[in-house]
Order: structure tokens, then C-alpha cells, then sequence
């Protein structure tokens, strides 16, 4: 059995893209993680009474659950957690010693004995030392039903000293436990059932597994943490799965190339086009006089405005687009991406008929009121925020203030580096704006960033490898980093700048 199903990686390309963006250390949601230690919350009761009831029962010790409940998981914690000077554990697997022979030849050669009656011999010996035999079996639900006695008999032998046997399983292995021959009187089981995780606890577990690859669970929202948590069913295999879903469709979004508009001709005009060049082609194929040049006119389908302006350059002043035209189709020009202004109040200038005279040309042009000048807007200064206290015993330090992006290129182009790191409070959070493999990168990603205060970087090992992390600014907390990159350059805002809590820095940095 394994309980946490090992997520499908994919082509190595996609899982390296996977990481990069998200900075991971390795990918938090497979099954076996470096540094991922046992999740307590709904399991740690669990595992306190398998010891407990190990100690004051000699009853047959059954963990039921469905697959990702997080089975193997607890068992292997509950092995790990033996005291080893006063337990003597066996462990197999249903799935490869299904049957009772090769059951028996297994717990057999594991205590080096010949057959199950040396074996409960063996458990008096250990018993009379002060130890205490364990038989674990994961994945119980695959015995059959002569294994399952056997295990039975054994830990309901006639003496205190009988091992104690532990089953892990789905919940299939009830019928096979309602089938097993005991006397009805005698209380030889005790089946312990696994509860799914809560909304909270599911949390909790997400943020312990990217807290163990270099990250928090500020890369999920609320919204997101809901839905992998109605998905899962709160099982921790399922967790695992989704979540990675989840965070693949944040870089997996397909992109949608931009449609180009491109003039096509009307049917109509195409057939005129088509009508032209024959008649051009008979002509010729004739011969004889050139025919008389006629014009042709190609009708299209919507009325097109024009607007002579061969002479205006000398003869004139340019005409004009109606004022609300104008002004709206000038703003697109500047700002491409603007939305067209509403309810405008533009005051439109009264036409003038001009009479013409009799030298034909046109009269002079009306000299327009110059517009009134606009000022540029006063730029306010965000005001800085307070530095916390320091702690008793700590001498004082200089607060730093916030960082912020200054309005004028600055002259210098000092960077923070990881003793600044260490001493920031781990609520604090910066912008993360760079990974790379080269620190010589890093170094020339800053100096190319002039005109921004507060840039540093940081290293930290990525797959084993170094890795260069660029951060900017210093924020009280998430939300503050969210407005400060608003402030950014656009070069920087382009690169998705993402806010990390200090607390994250400083648990990678190296």
C-alpha cells in the first residue's frame, strides 16, 4: 500500500518550470519529501493509543482507513517512536506475503526460528529481558484468510508475553475480521478508524509540506485552500495530489496568441476586382487601338469619410475631427490601453461659414484661444512606517525605513546581503524578484536597477545547486509588499514580483 500516491511528475522540462516559478526547493507534494516531518493534527491521538494499547492490552490492534488516509505514513511513525532498547519490531506487507505459508517464513527467518511455535517461544525469551515483540503488517487488507488466523492466534496465545500484532488497512479487511474463529466471549480486537483533516488542519498540512521545500502557504489563497480541500476530502494523499493541480494551472494557462486584425476585402469588391481584369485580358488578346481608359468605380459595402489634405501644409490650417472624436481617438494614441472616456464635456466651437471670394482661395485661418496650461501633480511622499521595538537584552539599533521606489535615479548601487536577511523580524516581507544559478547574474540584475532602493540578494541551495535570490524593499506585512509593486518600475512589474515573508528567507538561506 502506499498511502500518499507519488504525483505524476511529467516531462522534466515542466517540473523544472514548476519550481523555478515558485522558487521550491523540490516538489512539496511527492510522496516522500526531504525534511517533511509527521503531521500530528487527527494522528498523533492515534498514535499515542496504538502505544498505549500495546503496553496495557493484548488485543489485535486494527488501523482502518481508505487509500491516502495516511496508513504507512502512521505506521512508520509508530516503528520510528518504539523505544528500540525495549521493542522488537517485524514489518511486512500484505501485498507481498498474502498467503500463511509465506507469512509464517518470513516472521520465522526475521527471529530466526523454525516454525510459529519457536516463534512464541522466542517472544518469552524477549519477554523475560524486558522487550516486547511487535508484528506489523501494512497493507493487511491483501491477506487472506488463513494469514489473518494466524496472526490472530498469535497475538491471543496464552500468555502475557504473546507479540503484539498491528494491522494497517483499507476497509476491506472488516469482513475478513467478522470471519476470523474466536470464541464470542473473548474481546480480542480493537479497530481504530482514521478521520479526514479539517478545512484548518488541511491548512496547517499545506503549510508545513511548502514550509519543507523553501516556501509558505502564502502561494495558496483562501480560495484556492477551499477548493483543494473540498476536492481531497481532506485525505492526505488526495491533498497532495490536488494541491499540485492547483498550482500547475497557475503556469499551465495556455497562451492566447493575439488576433491581428487584418482588412479583408468585401465580396463585392473582389468580384469587381475579378470583372477589371478580364476585361483588361480581352482587350489586349484584341489588339488594335488602345481603348479609351474608362474608370472604374469599386462600391464598397460602408461609407468611407475622407479628407483631402494634399495643399494644407501651405494653403491652410488641417482639419479637424469633431472634439469628441478627436479627443478620445488622441488618448488611444497615447495610452493604448486606456478605456474610452464617458459622459465628456467638450465644448464643441461654433461653425463659421466662410463665404469664398472671388479669387477662390480660401480666407484666412481663425486664430484658436491657446490652452491653459496643466501642472504637472505634486508627488506625495508615503509616509514611513514605525519600527517595532527591540526586545530586552538586544542593544538598539538604527531603524531602517521601509523600502520604497525612489522617484529619481539614485547615484549608488549598494545591495543588502544575508546578515541583512537574518536580521529582519520574520513578519516582515520583500518583493522577490530574480532567481538564478549565477551570482554574477544577480549582481548585474541589480546594478542594471539604478533608480530602486532597497535590492539585495540572497543564496540558497535549489536541487542541490546554489541559487541567487534577488529580493527589493523591507514591508510591515503581505499587503504592504502587494501595494510596493505598484510602485515598481514597469520592467520590474513585469517580471511578477511576489511577496515572501522574511521568516521563509530565513529559514533558505544558506
Amino acid at each position: 500500500m502506499s498511502e500518499q500516491q507519488d504525483v505524476d511528475m511529467g516531462d522534466v522540462s515542466t517540473t523544472e518550470d514548476y519550481l523555478i516559478h515558485y522558487q521550491l526547493q523540490h516538489d512539496p507534494f511527492m510522496a516522500r519529501t526531504p525534511g517533511f516531518r509527521f503531521f500530528t493534527p487527527k494522528r498523533k491521538p492515534v498514535l499515542a493509543q496504538l502505544h498505549h494499547m500495546a503496553h496495557f492490552s493484548e488485543q489485535l490492534q486494527v488501523v482502518v482507513g481508505p487509500s491516502g488516509a495516511g496508513k504507512t505514513l502512521l505506521r512508520q511513525a509508530m516503528v520510528a517512536s518504539c523505544n528500540k532498547d525495549k521493542v522488537q519490531c517485524v514489518v511486512t506487507s500484505g501485498r507481498e506475503q498474502a498467503d500463511a505459508g509465506a507469512l509464517s517464513r518470513l516472521l520465522c527467518q526475521a527471529l530466526n526460528v523454525a516454525d510459529t511455535r519457536a516463534l512464541l517461544e522466542r517472544a518469552e525469551q524477549l519477554h523475560a529481558t524486558g522487550m516486547q515483540l511487535y508484528l506489523v503488517v501494512d497493507d493487511a487488507h491483501c491477506l487472506e484468510d488463513e494469514a489473518i488466523q494466524l496472526l490472530v492466534d498469535l497475538s491471543q496465545a496464552d500468555s502475557r508475553a504473546a507479540p503484539r500484532v498491528f494491522l494497517f488497512a483499507e476497509e476491506s479487511i472488516v469482513e475478513a475480521l467478522e470471519a476470523v474463529d474466536m470464541p464470542g466471549d473473548r474481546v480480542w480486537l480493537q479497530l481504530v478508524e482514521l478521520a479526514p483533516f479539517s478545512l484548518e488542519e488541511t491548512r496547517d498540512y499545506l503549510a508545513q509540506r511548502l514550509e519543507a521545500a523553501g516556501q509558505g502557504i502564502e502561494l495558496l489563497d483562501d480560495e484556492q485552500i477551499s477548493r483543494i480541500h473540498q476536492h481531497s476530502g481532506g485525505w492526505p494523499g488526495a491533498i497532495n495530489r490536488v494541491a499540485r493541480q492547483v498550482m500547475m494551472e497557475e503556469i499551465e494557462e495556455p497562451v492566447r496568441p493575439v488576433r491581428q486584425r487584418q482588412a479583408a476585402l468585401p465580396v463585392r469588391s473582389l468580384v469587381a476586382l475579378v470583372l477589371v481584369g478580364v476585361g483588361v485580358a480581352i482587350a489586349w488578346m484584341m489588339g488594335g487601338d488602345e481603348p479609351e481608359p474608362t474608370r472604374t468605380v469599386i462600391s464598397l459595402p460602408d461609407q468611407v469619410a475622407t479628407v483631402d489634405v494634399t495643399n494644407a501644409a501651405t494653403e491652410g490650417p488641417l482639419l479637424q475631427m469633431p472634439s469628441e472624436a478627436a479627443s478620445t481617438l488622441e488618448r488611444i494614441a497615447e495610452e493604448p490601453d486606456a478605456e474610452p472616456l464617458v459622459n465628456t464635456n467638450v465644448a464643441r466651437e461654433p461653425r463659421v461659414e466662410q463665404p469664398e471670394t472671388d479669387s477662390g482661395q480660401l480666407p484666412e485661418p481663425i486664430a484658436l484661444p491657446e490652452p491653459a496650461p496643466v501642472q504637472a501633480p505634486t508627488v506625495v511622499a508615503a509616509p514611513e512606517p514605525v519600527a517595532p521595538a527591540a526586545p530586552a537584552g538586544t542593544p538598539p539599533s538604527t531603524p531602517e525605513p521601509a523600502a520604497q521606489v525612489p522617484t529619481a535615479p539614485a547615484a549608488t548601487t549598494a545591495y543588502r546581503q544575508a546578515d541583512w536577511y537574518r536580521q529582519r523580524a520574520a513578519s516582515e516581507y520583500a518583493l522577490q524578484l530574480l532567481g538564478t544559478r549565477s551570482r554574477q547574474a544577480a549582481l548585474d540584475f541589480i546594478n542594471a536597477q539604478p533608480g530602486v532602493a532597497d535590492m539585495g540578494y540572497f543564496e540558497t541551495l535549489h536541487e542541490g545547486k546554489p541559487w541567487f535570490v534577488v529580493t527589493q524593499g523591507r514591508y510591515a506585512g503581505r499587503a504592504q509588499a502587494q501595494q510596493g509593486v505598484a510602485q515598481l518600475p514597469e520592467s520590474l512589474r513585469k517580471l511578477e514580483p511576489w511577496p515572501r515573508s522574511m521568516g521563509s528567507i530565513q529559514q533558505s538561506l544558506r
